[in-house]
């Protein structure tokens, strides 16, 4: 008598799930509206995709009750860490603050403001795996025109005065011990840019995803979406042609 074949164990075949520690970093600048509800959807998030993880929310010298709502998230999970600033930073350096404490396997940035849902970090996390850094872009990204020309007129003026001009639209994530071993000086938008050419220049192995963006309904309360901000963003492009 022959014996039929056994069905074959597609489970063999499989990778494993990748689950390394995570930090995400949640800068907020006057965000009550929005923080508590964003810092609970990542956790959320977070605990299906890895056994270890951290939130860093970074009060970036808010003035309303950012800083309030913050500490309570903190006072009922231990997943979730704070650091105040007395004043602004800036961007770049609300990232600062909170990437340097992160002590995970991997840093990843969710905005406070909603902007990114953090239902895409485990499609970050996936891609990481055989990676140092994801980047993203935001195909069809609904702006209005100024902010087109300002954005625009951002992306080649980096290219033009540094000669090159890494992928990053929206989110990302950085293994940890890569991020460690650089030093960033911007402290504006510029930071995460100076980051990656940095990175690249090391031999970074970088992917790209694309996600989706969901702003706030009230464009006009965009922290980096004016002439001052552009300015300074200027200016650390020149500094950053410099140092580099």
């Amino acid at each position: 008598m022959t014996e039929s074949p056994s069905a074959p164990d597609v489970s063999q075949g499989a990778a494993a799930p990748y689950r390394p520690s995570v930090s995400v970093v949640v800068p907020a600048l006057n965000e009550q509206d929005t923080l508590k509800h964003v810092v609970e959807w990542t956790a959320s998030v977070l605990g299906g995709v890895a056994d270890n993880f951290e939130i860093i929310i970074v009060d970036d010298g808010s003035t309303d009750e950012t800083g309030r709502i913050a500490d309570a998230l903190a006072a009922q999970s231990s997943n979730i860490k704070v650091i105040h600033n007395p004043r602004p930073s800036g961007y770049g350096g609300a990232l600062e603050g909170g990437f340097r404490v992160a002590d995970k396997e991997v840093i990843a940035l969710i905005t406070a403001d909603g902007e990114f849902h953090p239902t895409d970090l485990p499609r970050f996390v996936e891609a990481i795996r055989d990676a140092d850094i994801v980047t993203s872009i935001v195909p069809n990204r609904p702006l209005p025109f100024y902010r087109k020309v300002l954005s625009w007129g951002w992306r080649t003026c980096v290219f033009l005065i540094l000669g090159e001009r890494p992928t990053i639209e929206g989110t990302f994530m950085i293994r940890s011990k890569l991020f460690k071993s650089l030093t960033m000086e911007s402290r504006s938008g510029m930071y995460v840019m100076e980051m990656l050419i940095r990175a690249s220049r090391r031999g970074a192995r970088i992917k790209v995803i694309a996600i989706d963006v969901h702003p706030r309904s009230d464009m006009s309360r965009s922290k980096v979406g004016n002439l001052r901000t552009t300015a300074t963003v200027f200016g650390e492009i020149l500094a950053l042609r410099r140092r580099l």
